[in-house]
């Protein structure tokens, strides 16, 4: 294996021009490494109905595409998110790193054995990601097959003889494809889209690239922007990972309380911080009141210094706030728009 493509599969911050690497996400396509998920495979007669009582989003009617949930305390607070994909035989759940030991340790808690199982597959599966506007174009060169369309649609297949699980992803960049295979095969399949994104003009990425395009597509990162001091609604995944149509699930009260009766304090909104930048973390204030934090932070080279924080619910963008580095502008998500 090269050293190009052990770079890459270690998910370094960049690998070399930083740029072209932003350009190849915003114009073309980049193939990236998410070593920064876990999965976590559920099986049993039971599964669905089982994850259904547990999480935020309805998770038993699950057919040729994945849904995004939260996993919540009792209290209403942020474990972890993740997304469901329905397979065959089970269903595989893709969960950040950071979040990963707090799901393991509720299934441990809250899943029956009787009614469905779970494993830690994280270190027997990867993900490779090419994200970008031409990122169908160029996996069309060897998938093969039909690639689905709807944000979150899945498709099983393989790219030369590698088992693959084919997950469009329309929330990030442009629009994107997250492949998740065996971890014993990634690197071949690295090699393989490597080839395939050079096609139109793609190349591969490091995780810094990613990440200012994730803030770009006002998409918050557990463990960074959300985690358990967090209820459900502050954390704008809530049109995508939660639904108000399902029974009861762990956290439930507390969601539909907010939603129905009540309000959150505050919410996640997008920031851009002048000349100077910002580090997370970093306090805001309305005159002399702290009204919201900083939570990441990055440069783009489209919006310049921007990231996510929390802001108080009153506080309607655009505004204008202050940190100690300078100005803050409180403006609406995304500051990219999705491809749906």
């Amino acid at each position: 294996m090269s050293d190009d493509l052990t770079t890459l599969l270690s998910a370094a911050p960049d690998l070399g021009d930083f740029e072209a690497e932003y350009r190849a996400l915003t114009e073309s396509c980049g193939l990236a490494a998410r070593v920064d998920r876990g999965f976590v495979v559920v099986a049993g007669d039971r599964r669905a109905e089982m994850l259904n009582g547990l999480l935020s989003n309805q998770i038993d009617d699950l057919v040729g595409a994945g849904r995004h949930a939260l996993l919540l305390t009792a209290k209403g607070r942020v474990l972890s998110d993740l997304r469901i994909f329905p397979r065959a035989a089970d269903m595989l759940l893709e969960v950040p790193r950071r979040g990963l030991a707090n799901l393991l340790d509720a299934f441990k808690k809250y899943l029956p054995p009787i009614y469905a199982t779970f494993e830690d597959a994280s270190d027997e599966l990867g993900q490779l990601a090419v994200y970008g506007p031409k990122a169908a174009e160029a996996l069309l060169e060897c998938w093969g097959d039909t690639i689905p369309e709807e944000h979150l649609a899945v498709a099983d297949g393989a790219i030369d003889g590698q088992p693959v699980l084919l997950v469009r992803n329309r929330r990030m960049a442009a629009d994107g494809l997250e492949l998740i295979a065996p971890a014993a095969g990634i690197p071949k399949l690295a090699e393989r889209l490597v080839t395939a994104i050079a096609g139109v003009g793609g190349r591969p990425v490091g995780a810094t690239a990613v990440d200012v395009v994730r803030v770009e597509s006002g998409l918050p990162a557990y463990g960074f922007d959300i985690d358990e001091d967090n209820l459900a609604q502050e954390t704008g995944l809530e049109a995508d990972a939660i639904s108000y149509d399902k029974g009861c699930y762990l956290g439930q009260e507390v969601v539909a309380r907010v939603h129905f009766r009540g309000h959150v304090n505050r919410r996640l909104c997008g920031l851009a911080f002048g000349t100077d930048g910002a580090v997370p973390g970093d306090a805001l204030y309305e005159g002399e009141k702290e009204v919201g934090r900083v939570t990441s932070a990055v440069r783009s080279p489209e919006f310049g210094p921007i990231g996510l924080g929390y802001v108080r619910r009153e506080i309607e963008p655009p505004a204008e706030l202050s940190r100690a580095g300078g100005g803050v502008s409180v403006i609406g998500l995304p500051f990219r728009r999705p491809g749906v």
